[in-house]
């Protein structure tokens, strides 16, 4: 028995602090990893959540109309009915005739499209109260979810003045984009509304997008040796298009949340933001002499004469000064 515990003290005393480190990180990726999966899920339903809301409201606003338009027919019918009834003998009144036949048929449609208009409304008005609470806690628990993933950086650096008028500007940009997606799903308040939402439940590319988004680039990050790398990778050709100028690099305040491909961002990641090159462009950027392999998944930055927003891992890898001159060139496969 001491013998068998000598051996274990003896096999945990050679486990270096390197390798201990190496062994969290890997905790930590696994974890970021996880978090990632789950706020692609939750971004996708938040976004199904929002739609929800928009089509609840139109529908609302569609069964409100109807309600005023079955209540004007109503007021409509009850004054044709009291002038018809002014122009009638008394005696001609006791005998039903077609004319009032067919007015009191009139009348009970009416009545009734009014109570029909009435309980559309109500279950109009209620399902778009349950749609909005929907809405709310998917969004608490998506910012939960992310404020969790950024705690799991031990260091964040602070950002220096260009860096904070980078992301400023970067905010602003998105805030815009997301504006104007918005304002182009959302569904006016006419029959249209069914058919927009009756569309977005059912289109798998449209449901999914932010996970199907995921897991297509992280199959590419699989496929190449994305990260540090010395010259091009074995499989990859270097193209004649290259690049150089100013690059900055973005995380806190951005990590899980979704960029312009659609997967959710992962400052730990390799990828970047590009303006101009195509969205799963290949990079090989260099600074300082040392080089990593990124993916363009992203658009920014947003400050004229920039070139590339770099996530925080290859940021550090590159030993970057925060904003710095870098060269990029564009590989692609043999």
């Amino acid at each position: 028995m001491r013998r068998a515990l000598a051996f274990l003290l003896a096999v945990t005393a050679t486990v270096t602090p390197a390798a201990r480190a190496g062994a969290g990180a890997a905790d930590l990726r696994a974890q970021r990893a996880a978090l990632l999966a789950r706020i692609a899920e939750l971004t996708d339903r938040a976004e199904q959540d929002e739609v929800a809301v928009v089509v609840a409201q139109a529908r609302q606003a569609g069964a409100d109309a109807a309600l005023s338009r079955a209540r004007t027919r109503l007021e409509r019918r009850a004054i044709d009915a009291y002038l018809y009834g002014l122009g009638r003998a008394a005696d001609n009144l006791a005998h039903p005739n077609v004319y009032l036949e067919a007015a009191f048929r009139q009348d009970q449609q009416a009545i009734d499209a009014l109570r029909g208009a009435r309980a559309a409304a109500t279950r109009a008005s209620a399902g778009a109260e349950g749609a909005r609470d929907a809405s709310r806690a998917a969004t608490r628990e998506l910012e939960a979810d992310r404020q969790r993933l950024e705690g799991t950086i031990a260091h964040q650096e602070a950002l220096d003045a260009q860096l904070q008028a980078a992301a400023a500007a970067r905010k602003a940009a998105v805030a815009a984009q997301e504006a104007a997606r918005r304002a182009a799903e959302r569904p006016s308040a006419t029959p249209s509304a069914v058919t927009f939402v009756d569309r977005f439940e059912t289109d798998p590319t449209t449901i999914a997008r932010h996970r199907k988004a995921s897991a297509s680039q992280q199959a590419l990050m699989a496929r190449w040796p994305f990260g540090p790398v010395t010259g091009v990778p074995a499989g990859l050709r270097a193209t004649d298009q290259a690049i150089t100028g100013i690059a900055s690099w973005y995380g806190p305040g951005f990590d899980g949340r979704a960029t312009a491909s659609g997967a959710i961002y992962d400052q730990e990641g390799w990828t970047c933001a590009s303006k101009e090159l195509p969205l799963g462009t290949l990079l090989l950027v260099s600074e300082n002499g040392r080089s990593v392999l990124l993916l363009v998944n992203d658009r920014g930055p947003y400050v004229d004469g920039w070139i590339l927003d770099l996530s925080h891992a290859a940021e550090q890898a590159l030993h970057h000064p925060g904003v710095g001159v870098v060269t990029a060139q564009v590989v692609t496969p043999e």
